[in-house]
């Protein structure tokens, strides 16, 4: 399974990459929205990790926006340092499938991926 994973930090996101590459997904790294934007239409990931900040919350909320235009199937986790329950009062809430606050166990994460990977049809033989 493909993963975007949008996070301006960057060891935070050489950390995340590696932590899903490890856990038998293809990461796709991008340090801002238009480079995740740019990877999501190029690789087409079924599931799509965001940083909320990414510098800022207008970028991240436009990301998980633009990333719902492009495929209403694909997956989206939010990882926020922010209250979640503020995000939920956002409209962009309806278009995000997990909200994981920032500092939560990373297994969280990736069962959460894996789950969604379980569901995916399987593949059409040729």
């Amino acid at each position: 399974m493909k993963v975007l994973v949008a996070e301006d930090d960057q060891d935070q996101l050489e950390l995340r990459s590696l932590l899903l590459s490890q856990s038998g997904f293809e990461a796709i790294p991008a340090r801002d929205s238009a480079a995740a934007l740019r990877a999501a239409v190029d690789q087409r990931p079924e599931c799509a990790v965001v940083d909320l900040h990414l510098p800022a919350e207008e970028h991240g909320l436009g990301l998980i926006r633009a990333l719902k235009a492009l495929d209403a199937s694909m997956r989206i986790i939010v990882l926020t340092g922010m209250d979640a329950a503020r995000l939920k009062r956002m409209p962009e809430n309806a278009l995000v499938d997990e909200i994981i606050v920032k500092g939560s166990s990373s297994a969280q994460l990736i069962e959460t991926i894996r789950a969604w990977e379980r569901a995916l049809p399987a593949p059409e033989k040729v």
